[in-house]
């Protein structure tokens, strides 16, 4: 196969279960319905961190966050590593971003835009920086766009003040109807969206002659809380209709005693608390989240038809996923923290690649760290240090034994059905530092463990007999054995995952 276009389109918080090919028969989404019949859907993709940086970096370089350094919001990703746009530009692929990144601080200390936090939002604001500066881990050429809704910042402001809009819409959007937390409704015309810009920078990447394949980073902060879906989208679902979110009456009595503390106010994860959240506001909030998805759609759609009218879909490899999820009501609780419930870990994940089959779903287990040599490999790309192993060294042969080099797996054969599994679990790290947690989750093809280290307590859920978390059996007597063969099996799928990151200085 000659080396294919790569289009990943990137969403931002958005459960796998708010997807029409994984089953929700609610949403609508018709767009990637078509991406999912040209290709494979993933019912078991997880992100290994369910907060955006750290996802985004995983996604970035194929590491864990406690290889690539960004644990938490707010640190940047180191310069020296290997990226998927950085890898494929020096193959000779065009690489553009357009949308989200956040590989970068939005928030850096005072007085630290340039050059180290071009995402910086004051910088933005205060008109220190009007245009991206490149190249930027690997990407030759960026649009950007940073923040969410109600403080949305980057080159797409000066796109919208010069078609007529106002910014002002953002900071001051019409309250939704239920008075949910977080939620509102955008005055605003679809086509000066922000998602209108992002489609519009891939579409003009898209259509330039070149006989260059292009990489493609078409990322929409969507549907990141704030909600607020511009019409018509905001009115595209009624709340009645919304199924309420997973939970069971008692089940903070069998989880770590930290729920009940979030979920009677004490403790406040981002500022914003549950309490007092009525049952039609979280319909409202969830209805709002699926019409800022089909807004997403709706500018895929412009995208997918955009590589129609050029000739280039059969040339392109389409990827849709997101960096984490959400608990969105789920057992009592909003938005995400050091929560590692499935709202939050699972995420959409879709691959279509060109002339291969169609219309397939695959159980087997995925993760963001397989998505670099996934991509790689299907481009026909070795991953960065692949030849160590081969190359002279200093040593005996013999004394220098096989490792990984990288803690992911390609997941071609899954897509071609060669292969049904690529991995027998997923680590998930999540460290907190507003609660000082700094859990450690291991997903297999049957449970989810999640310890906290030092403190006794944690999770344990049996995801086939209770695939909505309901009954935590971390405390159960009778479940004991199975506890403590989890427990094992974390380890060493934790300490498997180890990389020869960066390969060794005979192979630099």
């Amino acid at each position: 196969m000659p080396q294919p276009n790569v289009l990943i389109f990137c969403v931002d918080e958005m459960r796998a279960d708010h997807l029409s090919p994984m089953g929700n028969p609610v949403v609508r989404t018709p767009n990637l319905e078509r991406i999912a019949a040209r290709g494979t859907t993933f019912t078991r993709g997880y992100c290994n961190n369910p907060i955006c940086m750290p996802a985004r970096a995983s996604m970035f370089t194929g590491l864990l966050p406690r290889d690539h350094g960004v644990r938490v919001n707010g640190q940047s990703l180191r310069a020296d590593l290997s990226t998927l746009p950085g890898v494929l530009a020096g193959t000779g692929y065009r690489t553009h971003s357009a949308g989200k990144l956040h590989l970068t601080p939005w928030v850096p200390k005072p007085g630290r835009h340039l050059p180290e936090h071009p995402e910086s939002m004051a910088a933005w604001n205060e008109g220190a920086i009007r245009k991206f500066p490149t190249p930027y881990y690997g990407f030759q050429g960026v649009d950007f766009v940073g923040g969410h809704t109600t403080f949305i910042y980057g080159e797409y402001i000066e796109w919208l003040r010069a078609r007529g809009g106002n910014p002002e819409c953002f900071r001051h959007p019409e309250p939704c109807t239920s008075g949910a937390p977080l939620c509102h409704r955008l005055r605003l015309p679809e086509d000066l969206h922000y998602n209108r810009f992002i489609a519009d920078s891939t579409i003009r990447v898209i259509e330039q002659p070149d006989e260059k394949p292009f990489f493609i980073w078409c990322s929409f902060p969507d549907p990141h809380m704030p909600v607020a879906p511009p019409e018509p989208y905001g009115s595209w679902y009624d709340p009645a209709s919304i199924p309420l979110p997973a939970r069971r009456s008692g089940e903070l009595d069998d989880l770590p005693p930290v729920y009940r503390r979030i979920v009677n106010g004490a403790i406040k994860p981002n500022g914003v608390s549950p309490v007092g959240v009525t049952d039609d506001q979280w319909r409202e909030m969830i209805a709002l989240t699926y019409g800022m998805i089909s807004h997403v759609d709706a500018e895929i759609g412009r995208v997918l038809d955009a590589l129609e009218r050029t000739g280039k879909l059969d040339d392109t490899l389409l990827v849709f996923i997101a960096d984490h999820g959400d608990m969105m009501g789920d057992h009592g609780m909003i938005w995400k923290a050091f929560y590692t419930f499935r709202g939050c870990i699972q995420i959409p994940y879709l691959v279509a690649v060109p002339g291969w089959p169609g219309g397939r779903r695959s159980e087997a287990l995925v993760s963001q760290i397989d998505l670099m040599p996934g991509i790689l490999d299907l481009c026909g790309v070795p991953m960065p240090g692949a030849d160590w192993a081969d190359c002279k060294t200093p040593f005996e042969r013999g004394s220098v034994m096989p490792i990984h080099h990288y803690p992911g797996r390609s997941f071609a054969g899954l897509l071609d059905g060669t292969a049904t599994s690529i991995r027998d679990s997923v680590v998930i790290e999540n460290d907190d530092p507003t609660s000082g947690f700094q859990v450690r989750s291991l997903v297999t093809p049957t449970h989810r463990l999640s310890i906290y280290p030092g403190t006794p307590d944690g999770e344990l859920f049996d995801l086939q007999h209770d695939p909505d978390e309901l009954h935590n059996l971390w405390y159960a007597p009778a479940h004991a054995g199975l506890r403590a063969g989890l427990v094992s099996r974390l380890l060493d799928a934790y300490a498997g995952e180890t990389p020869w990151h960066p390969v060794p200085y005979w192979n630099s």
